[in-house]
Protein backbone atom coordinates (compact mmCIF):
# COMPACT_ATOMS: atom_id res chain seq x y z
CA UNK A 1 0.00 0.00 0.00
CA UNK A 2 1.20 3.39 -0.64
CA UNK A 3 1.28 5.51 2.27
CA UNK A 4 0.71 9.81 1.94
CA UNK A 5 3.94 9.58 3.84
CA UNK A 6 5.51 6.41 2.12
CA UNK A 7 4.54 9.23 -1.34
CA UNK A 8 6.33 11.96 0.05
CA UNK A 9 9.29 10.37 0.82
CA UNK A 10 10.16 8.75 -2.58
CA UNK A 11 9.01 12.26 -4.11
CA UNK A 12 11.75 13.67 -2.98
CA UNK A 13 13.77 11.80 -5.42
CA UNK A 14 12.05 13.50 -8.12
CA UNK A 15 13.90 16.57 -9.73
CA UNK A 16 13.31 19.76 -8.34
CA UNK A 17 12.08 21.70 -10.74
CA UNK A 18 15.21 24.28 -11.99
CA UNK A 19 15.96 27.32 -10.14
CA UNK A 20 15.09 29.43 -13.19
CA UNK A 21 11.75 28.57 -13.16
CA UNK A 22 10.90 29.44 -9.28
CA UNK A 23 12.88 32.43 -10.16
CA UNK A 24 10.29 33.53 -13.12
CA UNK A 25 7.32 32.63 -10.87
CA UNK A 26 8.60 35.48 -8.03
CA UNK A 27 9.39 37.62 -10.92
CA UNK A 28 6.03 37.37 -12.61
CA UNK A 29 4.35 37.57 -8.87
CA UNK A 30 6.20 41.28 -8.72
CA UNK A 31 3.49 43.89 -10.26
CA UNK A 32 6.63 46.21 -10.70
CA UNK A 33 8.98 42.69 -12.63
CA UNK A 34 9.81 44.14 -16.43
CA UNK A 35 11.11 42.88 -19.33
CA UNK A 36 14.73 43.02 -18.47
CA UNK A 37 14.49 41.29 -14.83
CA UNK A 38 12.56 38.24 -17.16
CA UNK A 39 15.16 38.38 -19.63
CA UNK A 40 18.17 37.99 -16.94
CA UNK A 41 16.55 35.19 -15.50
CA UNK A 42 16.26 33.90 -18.84
CA UNK A 43 19.75 34.65 -19.61
CA UNK A 44 20.99 31.77 -16.92
CA UNK A 45 18.93 28.90 -18.45
CA UNK A 46 20.11 28.60 -22.45
CA UNK A 47 17.80 25.49 -22.93
CA UNK A 48 14.78 27.03 -21.48
CA UNK A 49 15.41 30.04 -23.30
CA UNK A 50 15.79 27.85 -26.90
CA UNK A 51 12.41 26.61 -25.78
CA UNK A 52 10.95 29.83 -25.44
CA UNK A 53 12.01 31.11 -29.10
CA UNK A 54 10.71 28.28 -30.41
CA UNK A 55 7.37 28.63 -28.37
CA UNK A 56 6.94 32.05 -29.31
CA UNK A 57 7.55 30.98 -33.58
CA UNK A 58 5.22 27.82 -33.27
CA UNK A 59 1.43 27.59 -34.68
CA UNK A 60 0.37 28.18 -31.18
CA UNK A 61 1.84 31.46 -30.59
CA UNK A 62 2.74 32.54 -34.00
CA UNK A 63 2.49 35.95 -35.32
CA UNK A 64 2.71 37.76 -38.90
CA UNK A 65 6.66 38.17 -38.30
CA UNK A 66 9.22 35.56 -37.05
CA UNK A 67 10.51 36.49 -34.01
CA UNK A 68 14.49 36.40 -33.80
CA UNK A 69 15.59 37.25 -30.58
CA UNK A 70 14.48 36.63 -26.56
CA UNK A 71 12.92 40.22 -25.62
CA UNK A 72 10.52 40.12 -28.58
CA UNK A 73 9.62 36.14 -27.55
CA UNK A 74 9.05 37.47 -24.20
CA UNK A 75 6.79 40.39 -25.01
CA UNK A 76 4.78 38.14 -27.98
CA UNK A 77 4.18 35.66 -24.82
CA UNK A 78 3.40 37.99 -22.31
CA UNK A 79 4.66 37.22 -18.71
CA UNK A 80 1.64 34.83 -17.68
CA UNK A 81 1.92 32.58 -20.40
CA UNK A 82 5.80 32.37 -20.34
CA UNK A 83 5.88 31.21 -16.54
CA UNK A 84 3.15 29.05 -17.36
CA UNK A 85 4.39 27.33 -20.79
CA UNK A 86 8.16 27.32 -18.64
CA UNK A 87 6.48 25.70 -15.98
CA UNK A 88 5.45 23.13 -18.23
CA UNK A 89 8.33 22.79 -20.72
CA UNK A 90 10.74 21.94 -17.33
CA UNK A 91 8.04 19.65 -16.29
CA UNK A 92 8.42 18.05 -19.42
CA UNK A 93 12.29 18.09 -19.73
CA UNK A 94 12.52 16.94 -15.95
CA UNK A 95 9.89 14.21 -16.17
CA UNK A 96 10.54 13.00 -19.67
CA UNK A 97 11.83 9.72 -18.91
CA UNK A 98 9.54 6.64 -18.02
CA UNK A 99 9.25 2.72 -16.88
CA UNK A 100 6.15 1.49 -18.02
CA UNK A 101 4.38 4.14 -19.57
CA UNK A 102 3.86 6.06 -23.19
CA UNK A 103 5.70 9.20 -21.69
CA UNK A 104 5.38 11.30 -25.54
CA UNK A 105 1.51 10.03 -25.44
CA UNK A 106 0.79 11.03 -22.30
CA UNK A 107 2.41 14.68 -22.77
CA UNK A 108 0.74 14.83 -25.82
CA UNK A 109 -2.49 14.11 -24.03
CA UNK A 110 -2.38 16.39 -21.73
CA UNK A 111 -1.42 19.30 -23.37
CA UNK A 112 -4.14 18.77 -25.65
CA UNK A 113 -6.39 19.00 -22.40
CA UNK A 114 -4.48 22.34 -21.37
CA UNK A 115 -5.46 23.50 -24.88
CA UNK A 116 -8.92 22.83 -24.85
CA UNK A 117 -9.52 23.96 -21.25
CA UNK A 118 -7.74 27.79 -22.77
CA UNK A 119 -9.96 27.48 -25.44
CA UNK A 120 -13.03 27.28 -23.50
CA UNK A 121 -12.28 30.29 -21.31
CA UNK A 122 -12.08 32.10 -24.46
CA UNK A 123 -15.45 30.87 -25.48
CA UNK A 124 -17.23 31.37 -22.54
CA UNK A 125 -15.36 35.44 -21.91
CA UNK A 126 -13.58 33.98 -19.10
CA UNK A 127 -9.94 35.24 -20.82
CA UNK A 128 -8.26 36.35 -17.32
CA UNK A 129 -8.56 32.25 -16.43
CA UNK A 130 -6.80 30.88 -19.28
CA UNK A 131 -3.43 30.72 -18.76
CA UNK A 132 -4.44 28.88 -15.52
CA UNK A 133 -6.48 26.57 -17.31
CA UNK A 134 -4.07 25.98 -19.44
CA UNK A 135 -1.50 24.83 -17.10
CA UNK A 136 -4.31 22.60 -14.74
CA UNK A 137 -4.42 20.88 -18.15
CA UNK A 138 -1.13 20.93 -18.90
CA UNK A 139 -0.62 19.24 -15.47
CA UNK A 140 -3.35 16.96 -14.93
CA UNK A 141 -2.30 13.56 -15.19
CA UNK A 142 1.29 14.20 -13.67
CA UNK A 143 0.70 11.75 -11.26
CA UNK A 144 1.14 9.01 -13.17
CA UNK A 145 4.49 9.96 -14.53
CA UNK A 146 5.10 10.02 -10.58
CA UNK A 147 3.66 6.89 -9.80
CA UNK A 148 5.99 5.19 -12.67
CA UNK A 149 8.97 6.81 -11.53
CA UNK A 150 8.86 5.98 -8.02
CA UNK A 151 6.88 3.37 -7.88
CA UNK A 152 7.66 1.28 -10.52
CA UNK A 153 6.58 -2.33 -9.43
CA UNK A 154 3.34 -1.39 -7.97
CA UNK A 155 2.70 0.53 -10.86
CA UNK A 156 3.16 -2.05 -13.41
CA UNK A 157 0.34 -4.10 -12.38
CA UNK A 158 -1.98 -0.95 -13.13
CA UNK A 159 -0.69 -0.51 -16.62
CA UNK A 160 -1.22 -3.54 -17.47
CA UNK A 161 -4.85 -3.14 -15.78
CA UNK A 162 -5.15 -0.12 -17.98
CA UNK A 163 -3.54 -2.45 -21.17
CA UNK A 164 -6.40 -4.82 -20.50
CA UNK A 165 -9.47 -2.84 -20.70
CA UNK A 166 -9.67 -0.76 -17.03
CA UNK A 167 -9.60 2.89 -16.50
CA UNK A 168 -6.46 4.24 -14.66
CA UNK A 169 -8.16 5.55 -11.94
CA UNK A 170 -9.77 2.69 -11.04
CA UNK A 171 -7.13 -0.19 -11.01
CA UNK A 172 -5.40 2.19 -9.23
CA UNK A 173 -7.35 2.52 -6.41
CA UNK A 174 -8.08 -1.41 -6.46
CA UNK A 175 -4.31 -1.93 -6.82
CA UNK A 176 -2.54 1.03 -4.86
CA UNK A 177 -5.27 2.16 -3.01
CA UNK A 178 -4.74 5.60 -3.69
CA UNK A 179 -5.01 7.44 -7.52
CA UNK A 180 -2.80 9.69 -9.65
CA UNK A 181 -5.05 12.58 -9.10
CA UNK A 182 -4.10 12.62 -5.16
CA UNK A 183 -0.66 12.03 -5.97
CA UNK A 184 -0.21 14.35 -8.93
CA UNK A 185 -1.89 17.42 -6.02
CA UNK A 186 0.90 15.79 -3.77
CA UNK A 187 3.52 16.91 -6.37
CA UNK A 188 1.80 20.26 -7.09
CA UNK A 189 2.00 21.04 -3.02
CA UNK A 190 6.02 19.77 -3.12
CA UNK A 191 6.57 22.41 -6.27
CA UNK A 192 4.77 24.97 -4.32
CA UNK A 193 2.09 25.30 -7.31
CA UNK A 194 -1.33 27.70 -6.67
CA UNK A 195 -3.70 25.75 -4.27
CA UNK A 196 -6.11 26.62 -7.14
CA UNK A 197 -3.90 24.30 -9.40
CA UNK A 198 -3.65 21.51 -6.91
CA UNK A 199 -7.24 21.22 -6.67
CA UNK A 200 -7.77 21.03 -10.06
CA UNK A 201 -5.35 17.81 -9.74
CA UNK A 202 -7.04 16.20 -7.40
CA UNK A 203 -10.59 17.08 -8.84
CA UNK A 204 -10.01 16.30 -12.54
CA UNK A 205 -11.79 13.00 -12.34
CA UNK A 206 -14.93 13.74 -9.97
CA UNK A 207 -15.01 17.44 -10.01
CA UNK A 208 -16.85 19.25 -6.64
CA UNK A 209 -20.09 20.33 -7.77
CA UNK A 210 -19.75 24.29 -8.35
CA UNK A 211 -15.57 24.20 -8.71
CA UNK A 212 -15.05 25.71 -11.90
CA UNK A 213 -11.20 24.83 -12.74
CA UNK A 214 -12.11 20.87 -11.91
CA UNK A 215 -14.75 21.01 -13.80
CA UNK A 216 -13.18 22.39 -16.38
CA UNK A 217 -10.08 19.89 -16.71
CA UNK A 218 -12.53 17.08 -16.37
CA UNK A 219 -14.42 18.07 -19.32
CA UNK A 220 -11.85 18.85 -21.67
CA UNK A 221 -9.84 15.75 -20.46
CA UNK A 222 -13.34 13.26 -21.47
CA UNK A 223 -13.19 15.33 -24.76
CA UNK A 224 -9.59 14.81 -25.19
CA UNK A 225 -9.98 11.03 -23.90
CA UNK A 226 -12.35 10.82 -27.29
CA UNK A 227 -9.52 11.28 -29.45
CA UNK A 228 -5.98 10.08 -27.68
CA UNK A 229 -7.30 7.46 -25.85
CA UNK A 230 -5.12 6.38 -22.42
CA UNK A 231 -6.07 2.90 -23.46
CA UNK A 232 -8.86 0.36 -24.85
CA UNK A 233 -11.58 1.43 -22.28
CA UNK A 234 -11.68 5.15 -23.95
CA UNK A 235 -12.02 4.04 -27.21
CA UNK A 236 -15.28 2.78 -26.03
CA UNK A 237 -15.94 6.08 -23.87
CA UNK A 238 -19.51 7.48 -24.36
CA UNK A 239 -21.45 10.37 -22.93
CA UNK A 240 -23.61 13.13 -23.27
CA UNK A 241 -21.90 16.77 -23.12
CA UNK A 242 -24.56 18.39 -21.79
CA UNK A 243 -25.59 16.05 -19.41
CA UNK A 244 -22.95 15.99 -17.41
CA UNK A 245 -22.78 18.27 -14.06
CA UNK A 246 -19.03 20.08 -15.27
CA UNK A 247 -20.82 20.88 -18.50
CA UNK A 248 -23.40 22.73 -16.61
CA UNK A 249 -20.66 24.35 -14.13
CA UNK A 250 -18.39 25.48 -16.88
CA UNK A 251 -21.31 26.73 -18.80
CA UNK A 252 -23.43 28.45 -16.01
CA UNK A 253 -22.58 32.17 -16.75
CA UNK A 254 -23.84 31.25 -20.36
CA UNK A 255 -27.20 33.53 -21.66
CA UNK A 256 -27.21 31.70 -25.17
CA UNK A 257 -27.58 27.76 -25.04
CA UNK A 258 -24.01 26.46 -25.77
CA UNK A 259 -23.09 25.28 -29.23
CA UNK A 260 -21.65 22.12 -28.59
CA UNK A 261 -21.11 21.22 -32.39
CA UNK A 262 -18.92 24.39 -32.24
CA UNK A 263 -16.98 23.13 -29.03
CA UNK A 264 -16.00 19.58 -29.92
CA UNK A 265 -15.38 20.58 -33.84
CA UNK A 266 -11.96 22.97 -32.85
CA UNK A 267 -10.59 19.72 -30.29
CA UNK A 268 -8.99 18.20 -33.80
CA UNK A 269 -6.98 21.26 -33.87
CA UNK A 270 -5.74 21.48 -30.77
CA UNK A 271 -4.08 18.16 -31.18
CA UNK A 272 -2.25 19.20 -33.57
CA UNK A 273 -0.90 21.82 -31.70
CA UNK A 274 -0.58 19.52 -28.76
CA UNK A 275 1.52 17.43 -30.97
CA UNK A 276 3.87 20.09 -31.96
CA UNK A 277 4.53 21.47 -28.61
CA UNK A 278 5.42 18.56 -26.91
CA UNK A 279 7.46 17.72 -29.77
CA UNK A 280 9.71 21.62 -29.09
CA UNK A 281 9.52 20.67 -25.69
CA UNK A 282 11.45 17.44 -26.03
CA UNK A 283 13.76 19.46 -28.06
CA UNK A 284 17.07 20.05 -26.39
Amino acid sequence: MITADLLRQRARTLPSLPVTVVALGEAVADDRCTVDRILGILSKDPPLSATMLRLANSVLFGGDQEVRDLRSAVLRLGFDALLNLGRTAAVIRTLRGSRHLNAVQLWQHSVAVGLVSKGVCRMIRQNHLGEQAFMAGLLHDIGKIALDLCFPEEYAPVVQAIQEGRYAIDAERDLLQITHAEVGAELALQWNFPESLRLAILEHHEPEPGHFLGSLIHLSDLMVRTRIPNGPADETLSFVLEDLPAFQTVFASQKEPMDVERFTFGIDDELDHAVAFVNLAYQE
